[in-house]
């Protein structure tokens, strides 16, 4: 059984090199999940952009400001009014959709929000239940840039 150990790298290219280092001693790049929203290039592992709010409402808003009013274009003749009505009204609902959607899959992250905007890396690491002490000793003893959050994104309590 694996637990997600989370490892945040305050400049990416501490991060990268942290992926690489586990990589080479063996662990499995499928295990392995970057977040960041300046990633370094060619990451050998999955990596998931972090997006601001309006950033992350942009796409749904700018899909639903083009093709609602085109849809409703083609499927009733009107006046440019309506149509400019439809756009926003498009857009609208685009946007929150994306935002929604954005934001559903960045839940976990939350406790790291104000982190990763500042343009910080989180690196989600799959470990073996009984390898957690051992992987968040080397990485705190290699890696003293480096804060290991545990298994919770928002950080372990410093205290039981």
């Amino acid at each position: 059984m694996t637990t997600t150990i989370y490892i945040r790298a305050r400049d990416p290219d501490n991060g990268r090199r942290l992926v690489d280092e586990l990589l080479e001693s063996g662990f499995d790049p499928a295990r392995l999940h970057v977040y960041g929203r300046r990633l370094p290039t060619d990451l050998p592992v999955a990596a998931t952009h972090w997006r601001s709010t309006p950033v992350a409402i942009l796409p749904g808003a700018v899909a639903g400001a083009v093709l609602l009013p085109a849809l409703i274009a083609l499927a009733v003749p009107s006046g440019m009014p309506a149509l400019l009505l439809v756009a926003v009204l498009g857009a609208a609902g685009g946007g929150l959709w994306s935002l929604a959607r954005q934001r559903r899959r960045q839940r976990p992250l939350q406790a790291q929000r104000q982190a990763l905007s500042d343009g910080e890396m989180l690196i989600a690491a799959d470990v073996e239940q009984g390898q957690i002490g051992d992987m968040e000793a080397r990485i705190a003893g290699r890696h003293p840039e480096m804060l290991v959050l545990g298994a919770d994104a928002g950080g372990s309590p410093p205290f039981p």
